[in-house]
């Protein structure tokens, strides 16, 4: 409900740049928007291998019919940005889809900050994307102050985030996919120097030799299963009980190398609290690996 209401509070301008939209409320609202003049542009992934025309044909065709300026990514990558800027004044930073079938089981997060550096850096990497359809993404735009954590590129930041751990401390994480040699290696040389390191996914078999190289070198992983009401499908991690990364990036080589991702690290109190709280409920309902 909160993204509906931001949806719907523009007033002049609406841009979104989104890897899966099914969500006839999400859409209508977007509608709206267009119909009582604010200039609403939306960036869909078009990449085959992802969300791709299949998922998004049905809200690319009704949000063009309606008004809204409507264009597909490159197809070469993931792009797998879902972000929303308004009047280009605040902005919802999402590691979520505004895919409505999977709302009930699906844990992700949502910021929404008028950090004015974070959604100028945004806006500008938004314009860049919609103007340039033809060619891989650049690198995002990130102003001092911004908090942005862009793929491509990400993974050095992510390491770096991981590095910043304290002997002592909690680092929590939430992912759904994992496949990076650096975040894995960052992970468990943190549990090394004597951070306690939980992470919590759902359980796939195409990511049981990142849990073994986990639980190998220290790290804690609990794990949801399929029988079980809640799917880990957030891209998180807070350190030191100061610090949250939340974004659309997985720990993947192609997603923080490849792929268009947006996340921000951030140490607004509330965000951390929330998310870390969130993060440690999860970890202790999950199943040790």
């Amino acid at each position: 409900q909160p993204i509906y209401r931001f949806i719907s509070a523009a007033k002049k301008t609406l841009d979104m740049t989104m890897y899966s939209l099914s969500d006839l409320k999400a859409e209508a609202a977007l509608v709206a928007d267009a119909k009582r003049g604010v200039a609403v542009r939306v960036l869909f992934d078009s990449d085959p291998a992802g969300g791709g025309r299949s998922v998004n044909g049905a809200a690319y065709n009704e949000l063009k019919t309606n008004g809204v300026s409507v264009k597909w990514s490159w197809p070469g990558v993931l792009w797998h940005q879902k972000s929303i800027v308004r009047d280009r004044a605040a902005i919802a930073v999402m590691t979520c889809n505004l895919y409505a079938p999977d709302y009930p089981a699906l844990r992700d997060y949502a910021v929404i900050t008028d950090n004015p550096a974070t959604v100028s850096g945004v806006e500008a990497t938004f314009n860049a994307d919609f103007g340039n359809t033809s060619t891989p993404p650049t690198a995002g735009v990130a102003p001092a102050g911004s908090e942005l954590i862009w793929s491509p590129g990400a993974q050095s930041g992510l390491v770096n985030l991981i590095r910043s751990a304290r002997s002592g401390t909690t680092l929590y994480a939430e992912d759904e996919q994992l496949d990076s040699p650096a975040i894995e290696q960052a992970l468990v040389a943190a549990a090394g120097r004597g951070v306690t390191v939980d992470l919590t996914m759902t359980y796939a078999p195409a990511y049981v030799a990142g849990f073994k190289t986990l639980a190998t070198g220290g790290v804690h992983v609990s794990l949801y299963h399929g029988d079980t009401p809640l799917y880990i499908h957030a891209k998180a991690i807070s350190v030191n009980d100061t610090t949250v990364y939340a974004g659309s990036s997985n720990f993947t080589t192609a997603m923080t190398n490849d792929d268009r991702n947006a996340g921000i690290i951030t140490t607004d109190p509330t965000v951390v609290r929330s998310i870390t709280a969130t993060m440690a409920s999860d970890f202790a309902g999950a199943t040790p690996y």
